[in-house]
């Protein structure tokens, strides 16, 4: 169910505009803070020096007025308790979607805090601070982009022997797509590459060059390789580790800039079953 404007989705539970949770307006997963790993003044000179920097997480407030479906405690008490249970600690992360002017983001991390001011809450309602930490300060958008591609197939030309210098006319079909990020940051990509294909290989020609992942390696019928370009792993059915068997070269592992590029799909050996599905999602800092 897509969310409405100025709704916000902690796990499952939806709250702000039809719903028992009334997003105040100080609610902001906009604050950006940087984290250095080095810095310190110049014993030798002006000024002073920084080495790489980072993002750091975000700490999201989000204040909400919480009322109950009567003006009496217990039925604030019994929409305070699925707050609760939607702020609870967790042993993964989670998302916090959002809809700003029609489009829907999200961010992944943990909620923190759900501390209420209980001097009303005999009216039936009472004023709420929650907060969610987002580990991954990574704005996305809350719609995964997703295509799916073949091995390339050639068409026409001529395929007798023939002496050089010759020019051979042919069509390739499929093998390649454009995929966008609308965004303003650079973006991992989810791959993955089903059998049977023999050695395949996966190339993102961008802006930032073109990224080539070679598996060294046959996939048959019914197996698969899950690439995620981000974390840099790579994993055969799902459980076992196959990053021994792949190189990186040219750009090293493939992160989708802003705008539109071109991915590639390619085997040392045509099957007409073998396909490639990449997903991504546009990211903003």
């Amino acid at each position: 169910m897509a969310l409405l404007e100025g709704q916000v989705q902690v796990g499952s539970l939806v709250m702000g505009p039809g719903t028992p949770y009334r997003i105040l307006v100080a609610f902001n997963p906009k604050t950006r803070n940087v984290r250095a790993d080095q810095g310190g003044s110049r014993s030798w000179g002006d000024g002073s020096w920084s080495g790489a920097e980072w993002a750091t997480e975000r700490t999201i407030p989000i204040p909400v007025s919480v009322h109950g479906s009567e003006p009496n405690h217990a039925s604030w008490t019994k929409a305070d308790q699925a707050l609760a249970a939607a702020f609870a600690p967790t042993h993964s992360d989670i998302e916090i979607r959002w809809v700003e002017g029609g489009i829907e983001y999200m961010m992944r991390g943990r909620p923190r805090m759900v501390d209420p001011n209980v001097e009303t809450v005999d009216l039936g309602y009472a004023i709420t601070q929650c907060a969610f930490v987002a580990l991954d300060p990574t704005t996305y958008s809350g719609t995964e982009h997703s295509a799916t591609l073949g091995l390339p197939t050639s068409s026409g030309g001529l395929t007798l022997p023939l002496t050089a210098p010759l020019t051979i006319g042919a069509t390739v079909a499929t093998g390649r797509e454009s995929i966008t990020n609308s965004g303003t940051k650079p973006v991992g990509l989810n791959l993955r590459i089903n059998g049977p294909v023999q050695q395949p290989r996966v190339s993102l020609l961008s802006s930032l060059g073109t990224a080539t992942l070679q598996f060294w390696l046959n996939l048959e019928t019914g197996q698969w390789l899950d690439i995620d370009t981000g974390t840099k792993t790579v994993y055969l059915n799902g459980t076992a580790s196959r990053r021994g068997s792949m190189t990186a070269s040219g750009a090293g592992w493939p992160v989708l800039p802003s705008g539109t590029s071109e991915i590639a799909f390619d085997s040392s050996l045509y099957n007409p079953s073998a396909s490639l599905t990449v997903s991504w999602r546009d990211a903003w800092h």
